[in-house]
């Protein structure tokens, strides 16, 4: 694909470390990456080694009190830019990420303006930080400082690299802390890029840090001692090894992790929308999407009627190289593919009725030796089937049948996942009993995950700790100081 017209020609090859304001060559093991629709190498890129990691925390340490002490203006002023470039960069990034990742050239330019959109709210944020007064009597005054919590850790997944990095990196920068990034290794092209398009808006160098590599890479940088916070967005079981690892030095986390998000539909519901929203919902992305819609939860009279609208959806979808931005795209990676296509192998042996794929497709080459799985539909699936509680990560969805809202709560709630969560009703009293009942961060009515990134955004249960987006976000990279005054008459 490399005479594609869209085909980056300058993608990072042997450097990959970016620590204190420039590259430096990797000092671990060479990986070779893939493009996920084709299987061949599009870049070299080698892991950090430990003491690269070490350098790049004392690179963030060094720049805290130069960034810190930067006015709230000034600070502001180079988030601003950082959005410009971006912006302007927009074509060439989603590129980029879309050979990296193998997403669609639409939805990848859709992740670039994100991270754009990011740190431009965050940069509007960074002169609104008040503290507070707090009475205590005639003779005390108490007053509150938010001081930047320091050093913070992002280690990031794959399926969205560089919006997922700016939602973490924006408003840590916007309130005074330092970033060591940890891309994950099958996608470190963009967070390497994003590097450098933060120095060109003037951060200081040590600012912005990005250390690349497996799980060993990002299990050093959670458990360095000098790091103060770590974000990490990922699997249930990878985040609880990072809050172990965090748990050395006593470092704060956020972690977005797994989902099985349900979508209830009633028999009120408009069938049109919920159709579209559910196969948007589940098949965007390839289904890689931790908030995937995966469980179709229907009440018995609409049930069939919506299975066979989602039928027709689906096989809208066509499927092609992401550069040429067709509806879906390939899964990340050869391991994606396998671990996608057990789950529906299973299913098939255990006699679970499949309505629509089931098998990979047949493609053209160079697409047939491609990651390519077509949308997969079980219906009337036992709520205690594998494929009904495990977190797929690919585009399957399950459905089952309910007689009544209640019934539809008490299974949509069965999980130990609470990422997100619909609710598809015209009765808005139903909906809203629903949506408070929901055991999930974030509930959308009538509209499956259509929402502004300024929403705060975050799971219960196994699904993860703390909130990102929106004000909420800037509350995790913030210590706040409290000061006490005593002036007795």
């Amino acid at each position: 694909m490399q005479d594609h017209p869209r085909y980056p020609t300058d993608i990072a090859q042997a450097t990959a470390q970016w620590i204190g304001g420039a590259f430096r060559p990797g000092e671990g093991s060479m990986r070779v990456l893939l493009d996920p629709a084709t299987q061949n190498g599009i870049a070299r890129v080698p892991d950090a080694a430990a003491v690269q990691v070490t350098q790049a925390v004392e690179a963030a340490a060094q720049a805290l009190g130069r960034w810190a002490r930067r006015l709230p203006a000034d600070r502001a002023r180079v988030l601003t830019r950082l959005a410009g470039l971006l912006e302007e960069k927009a074509d060439h990034l989603a590129a980029l990420e879309a050979l990296n990742v193998g997403k669609p050239l639409s939805q990848a330019r859709r992740d670039v303006l994100r991270a754009a959109d990011y740190f431009r709210f965050y940069a509007g944020a960074c002169d609104k930080l008040n503290g507070e007064t707090i009475p205590l009597g005639p003779d005390q005054t108490a007053l509150t400082l938010p001081e930047p919590v320091g050093v913070t850790a992002h280690i990031l997944p794959w399926n969205y690299p560089l919006s997922t990095l700016a939602r973490g990196v924006a408003p840590a920068l916007a309130v005074g802390a330092t970033v060591v990034a940890k891309p994950s290794e099958l996608t470190p092209l963009t967070t390497l890029r994003m590097a450098e398009l933060a120095q060109a808006a003037g951060l200081p160098d040590g600012a912005f840090n990005v250390v690349t590599g497996g799980a060993e890479v990002g299990a050093m940088l959670a458990g360095h001692p000098g790091i103060a916070h770590v974000t990490f967005t990922g699997s249930t079981a990878t985040g609880q090894k990072v809050m172990q690892a965090a748990a050395a030095p006593v470092a704060g986390v956020t972690l977005e992790l797994g989902g099985k998000s349900p979508v209830i539909v009633l028999e009120d519901a408009d069938l049109d929308l919920a159709a579209r929203d559910i196969a948007r919902g589940i098949f965007f992305n390839a289904g890689q999407v931790c908030a995937a819609g995966s469980r179709l939860i229907a009440q018995d009279s609409v049930h069939d009627d919506l299975i066979a609208r989602l039928v027709t959806e689906a096989k809208a979808l066509g499927m092609g190289h992401p550069l040429d931005d067709p509806a879906l795209g390939p899964l990340v990676s050869r391991a994606q593919f396998k671990r996608v296509a057990g789950y529906v192998d299973r299913a098939r042996a255990a006699g679970l009725t499949c309505v629509l794929g089931g098998e990979p497709a047949p493609l053209p080459a160079p697409l047939d030796k491609g990651n390519f799985y077509p949308p997969t539909i079980f219906a009337d699936v036992p709520a205690e089937a594998e494929i009904a509680c495990d977190e797929v990560f690919g585009p399957v969805l399950a459905t089952f049948r309910v007689p009544d809202a209640d019934a539809a709560l008490a299974l949509a709630n069965a999980s130990p996942f609470g990422l997100v969560a619909g609710v598809y009703s015209a009765d808005a009293t139903t909906a809203l009993r629903l949506a408070r009942g929901l055991e999930a961060g974030q509930v959308f009515v009538n509209g499956f995950l259509k929402a502004g990134d300024t929403v705060p955004f975050g799971g219960v249960k196994t699904s993860g700790i703390g909130r990102e987006k929106g004000l909420a976000g800037l509350a995790t990279y913030t210590a706040p100081k409290s000061i006490i005054l005593n002036h007795p008459g």
